[in-house]
């Protein structure tokens, strides 16, 4: 397999750098020659960025930004195209960024001999320079792109087909989502389930005192962690109505929610209505690199999600050796699958969750037993996966 990839020339499609993708562009460069990183980016007009409807568009455009730091260490391009944030343009989109890509690989003289998509919309992308190229495709379809947007609508479900019918070789993160794409007539001969890993040389046990006081949080507190977007989606709000059912039992807890996101003063102003400011922390978005110190620094990871893939945060505060409660969406059951690792509870739930953090804060938990289970989730055991995979699509042309 080695002296196969030695002389790979991987070109990359992506919609950002976010960690899942960086990480495992980090572990897989020293296998190949050569990585070419394409991140097509929509202009919008002057007039279209002042119209405040529009803010979800310039979170995600805010994450192609922010994603330039973290690209330096690469070759990389932006095909640019011009275009309105409007979903009815979602189509046409597709295709300009795929003529973008096109005229960018022949600008800049790319040679690539294997592509590997990140979401489906990215596929689209890659299955048009599959045939144009005569090069294999690999597509990895992570969360929203399987289990939401393919039953969103019948443009999007056309894609979806179409997209997993080209690819050479389908990479997803967990069993259920796995599901999802076999319902999209995907055949199983072709589809592998890969989860997101985590960074080793980040994510490990720290002490837990030391860690509180370089972040100046009380020794004597259970701290309960969350770190995730602030949207509906990732479902704080559950969390926060979860609180005062909790501190009716015990007054030694300390919730903090580190994050970003367009639900912070919702989330404020819940918290003032239930008098809770003395037990609830709301931390502004971190640092990746800064998490691990967090995640130590807690007794219980929760995560309250609504809907996922396959949640990184999982993995990352398990090699923290870090119980989780968390709601029963998506893959998160395939990664906690036993009582020893956390306590799982039905989502849109406060009581569930105020029920699952009394269990977890009671529970005497095994460290060992936890870090033990988070090392089939490092990229170095994840990677050798992804390699395998690029040397099938690489036969099979």
């Amino acid at each position: 397999m080695m002296e196969i990839l030695k002389s790979l020339s991987l070109l990359l499609i992506v919609p950002h750098f976010k960690v899942f993708i960086k990480d495992q562009v980090i572990n897989i460069k020293p296998y190949v020659k050569e990585v070419t990183i394409l991140m097509p980016m929509p202009l919008f007009s002057c007039i279209a960025l002042k119209l405040p409807y529009l803010e979800r568009y310039f979170r995600f455009l805010r994450l192609k930004v922010e994603s330039f730091n973290d690209l330096r260490n690469y070759r990389y391009l932006c095909p640019k195209y011009f275009t309105l944030p409007i979903d009815v343009l979602r189509k046409r989109n597709c295709y300009l960024a795929t003529k973008s890509c096109i005229n960018v690989i022949s600008k800049n003289n790319i040679d690539f001999n294997l592509m590997h998509a990140h979401f489906l919309e990215n596929g689209f992308i890659g299955t048009y320079l599959k045939n144009l190229y005569e090069k294999p495709l690999v597509v990895t379809a992570h969360g929203g792109d399987v289990y939401d947007l393919p039953f969103r609508d019948r443009w999007h479900n056309s894609l979806a087909r179409f997209v997993l019918a080209e690819a050479d070789q389908v990479i997803t993160v967990c069993k259920f989502n796995a599901e999802k794409l076999l319902s999209l007539g995907i055949s199983s001969n072709k589809l592998y389930i890969i989860p997101n890993g985590y960074d080793e040389g980040l994510f490990k046990p720290v002490s837990t005192v030391k860690a509180r006081e370089r972040l100046g949080l009380p020794q004597n507190k259970k701290i309960l962690l969350s770190v995730g977007n602030l949207t509906d989606a990732k479902g704080h709000i559950y969390l926060i109505n979860a609180m005062p059912l909790v501190l009716r039992k015990r007054k030694d807890v300390l919730l903090i929610i580190v994050g970003s996101g367009p639900l912070k003063e919702l989330l404020q102003s819940m918290v003032k209505k239930y008098g809770i400011e003395d037990y609830v922390m709301l931390v502004e978005g971190r640092r990746h690199e800064e998490i691990p110190l967090w995640m130590n620094a807690s007794d219980i990871f929760v995560l309250p999600s609504l809907q996922e893939g396959f949640p990184t945060v999982i993995p990352e505060a398990m090699a923290c050796g870090k119980p989780i409660v968390a709601t029963r969406v998506g893959g998160v059951p395939e990664a906690i699958v036993s009582s020893d690792l956390g306590i799982l509870v039905e989502p849109k739930n406060g009581e569930a969750l105020a029920s699952g953090i009394l269990e977890a804060l009671e529970k005497d938990w095994d460290t060992d037993t936890i870090l033990k289970h988070a090392k089939k989730y490092s990229w170095s055991e994840l990677v050798k996966q992804i390699l395998l995979v690029y040397q099938k699509a690489l036969q099979s042309i």
